[in-house]
């Protein structure tokens, strides 16, 4: 039966832990939570299972907490977040000329070049992923534009953005979820860095000046700067807060388990990502395991290895924004998501590594329960239900119109506008 009320539920299978969010969509694109679940997932590395039994388990406990919760039957269809190092980029590019007697770039343009990149050679034992995503239109004199509608131009290039995965390892962690919905439907699935962008960027953001949102996981740190009509840079590092967790422990001979404690303890402990060359002048107090004495360490050492390791995190990720020719569009507008993004002053670090202000990045329009916080390290699991929703919407409106259309370049102009004007 269909679901009048426009429920879906939301599954982040992260390196840390696993959220599932059932939430609504109200009028005025308000999401609407009414129910939330968190566990650890235990046995994941770099947003892979390492021990599918164990997370699938994980998986199952964190749904029934949230069906609990909820009150009722979870709805289908869920929209499941896909992240990882398997996962690559792959950017096509479709041309057109303009007739001299028109000269100014139409839509129908726009939809003929965006139709020529419909296309992708996807390799033995890849996957494309549902999203295709607008980059960016170019004309025939080098400028480059979002929205290339009226401009004077003899040629027009169009670029987009198909995200191509390892079929074998985007399916284990397809079967993570769906082992334990049964026959229930999963669409679509979402690459992570669109679905934090989702949460902190309502869509029609003003292409003036670019905005970056950085999500800082425990295994992966995703990277989406968004446009208008699309996004001019997403991607994935494979460094997260258990890279900096495996760097405490290295230093000071801490067991992995105590070093990630430490950094959920940061603030308590008056740590920050900012060092204090105050040598021994502030001591903290940690214990190894239930068992172990206590252990005194300088706060100034902490916090060198914190800022080495996120400021190398921060230049990595500048220097592939120059690569792409992404960072000369950036605007004064960095914010911070994920877990990591609660270490104490790390907006003060990226500041001086993006030369730019730099805030914590809050998802928008969150209504329903007082008790969630719509804190940043909930950002994908919010925001994944927006992309799913939106990508949904346009199926929806697609298939809606495709028995009305003639032929084959038709639907894909239908379906290049939905996305276009959405």
């Amino acid at each position: 039966m269909k679901n009048q009320r426009e429920i879906y539920v939301g599954v982040d299978i992260g390196t840390a832990t696993c959220k599932v969010l059932l939430g609504e969509f109200l009028p005025g694109d308000s999401l609407s939570v009414l129910a939330f679940a968190e566990v650890p997932t235990l046995k994941m590395c770099k947003a892979e299972a390492v021990d599918t039994r164990v997370v699938a388990g994980q998986v199952a406990l964190a749904l029934a907490k949230v069906e609990e919760d909820a009150g009722f039957p979870l709805p289908e269809p869920f929209f499941l977040a896909l992240s990882g190092a398997f996962i690559e980029t792959i950017r096509v590019t479709g041309r057109v000329g303009i007739p001299e007697d028109v000269g100014l770039v139409r839509q129908c343009d726009i939809e003929e070049a965006a139709r020529q990149t419909n296309t992708v050679d996807v390799p033995a034992g890849k996957v494309c992923l549902p999203q295709v995503v607008n980059r960016l239109s170019r004309l025939s004199d080098g400028r480059v534009l979002f929205n290339p509608i009226g401009q004077y131009s003899a040629s027009l290039e169009v670029e987009t953005q198909y995200f191509l995965a390892d079929l074998a390892r985007a399916n284990t962690t397809y079967c993570l979820l769906s082992e334990n919905i049964g026959k229930m439907a999963i669409a679509p699935l979402v690459y992570t860095p669109l679905a934090v962008s989702s949460a902190v960027f309502p869509p029609g953001a003003s292409d003036d000046a670019l905005a970056l949102v950085i999500d800082i996981g425990a295994g992966m740190t995703s990277i989406a700067m968004p446009t208008s009509v699309g996004h001019f840079y997403l991607g994935q590092v494979s460094i997260g807060c258990d890279h900096i967790a495996n760097d405490l422990s290295i230093a000071f001979d801490l067991p992995f388990t105590t070093a990630s404690a430490l950094l959920t303890q940061l603030a308590t402990l008056h740590c920050t990502a900012v060092a204090s060359k105050d040598h021994r002048a502030r001591m903290i107090t940690i214990g190894q395991d239930s068992v172990s004495k206590k252990r005194q360490l300088p706060a100034s050492s902490v916090e060198i290895v914190l800022e080495a390791r996120l400021r190398e995190l921060f230049e990595l990720i500048r220097r592939q924004l120059d690569d792409a020719g992404a960072y000369s569009w950036l605007g004064n507008r960095v914010l911070l998501s994920g877990g990591g993004a609660r270490i104490p002053h790390i907006t003060e670090l990226a500041a001086t590594v993006f030369n730019r202000k730099v805030a914590l990045a809050q998802p928008y329009r969150i209504t329903g329960r007082t008790d969630f916080q719509p804190l940043p390290q909930f950002n994908t699991v919010l925001g994944l239900l927006r992309a799913g929703y939106r990508d949904l919407q346009i199926s929806r409106e697609v298939e809606g119109n495709v028995s009305a259309l003639d032929s084959t370049l038709e639907w894909w102009k239908k379906t290049w506008k939905i996305v276009f004007d959405w």
